[in-house]
């Protein structure tokens, strides 16, 4: 896997375990769960503090978020191909009027890139107890990144590429303790 499909793999990784921050029930959900995105704010978003762990098929991400504060929440992020750092993330949470979104920049390893790019734009679509749904910006290479939460503390994420048919990328997300031993290397696949 060349750097340039890691980094764009894997810059909607981060947005994955972000996105089902809102997933968790909130004083802006209804009875069955849903929530009207302009009223969900970063600090639902507050159990999301702490230190992620996602399995992809040929790669370990490990995210680390802050305490939502002043309606923003920072999150940092990096990747692991081969049980070696493939790429870093800096992103946040913030709120709007309209609800949350979220901004996220990607760097190589080595932090040699001479400019920064333009942050990736991702806006809340769909709020719920078990399914969150952002969406990217008119022209941005992610169509959406989805959660499926199945405890507080795990979660199934799924991110669509726009030139893609088939989910991009899918990861299995657990929040771990902050000192938790972790094996960066992807578990072994089975074979035919």
């Amino acid at each position: 896997m060349n750097a340039q499909r890691v980094l764009k793999c894997v810059a909607g990784t981060a947005v994955l375990l972000l996105a089902a921050a809102s997933a968790a029930p909130g004083q802006n959900a209804s009875a069955d769960g849903a929530a009207e995105v302009s009223k969900v704010k970063t600090s639902d978003f507050a159990w999301m503090t702490g230190r992620w762990i996602g399995r992809m098929q040929k790669a370990t991400a490990e995210q680390i978020c802050s305490t939502p504060q002043s309606g923003e929440m920072l999150c940092l992020f990096r990747v692991f191909v081969g049980g070696k750092p493939a790429m870093y993330e800096l992103y946040t949470l913030y709120d709007t009027p309209a609800g949350p979104e979220l901004r996220s920049l990607t760097f190589p390893t080595d932090l040699t890139e001479k400019s920064v790019r333009q942050p990736l734009l991702l806006s809340l679509k769909e709020y719920g107890d078990k399914e969150i749904v952002f969406g990217g910006a008119p022209g941005s290479q992610i169509t959406t990144s989805s959660l499926y939460r199945d405890t507080a503390s795990t979660m199934n994420g799924v991110i669509m590429f726009a030139d893609q048919k088939e989910p991009h990328i899918r990861v299995r997300w657990e929040k771990v303790a902050y000192d938790a031993n972790i094996d960066y290397n992807p578990p072994a696949q089975p074979g035919p």
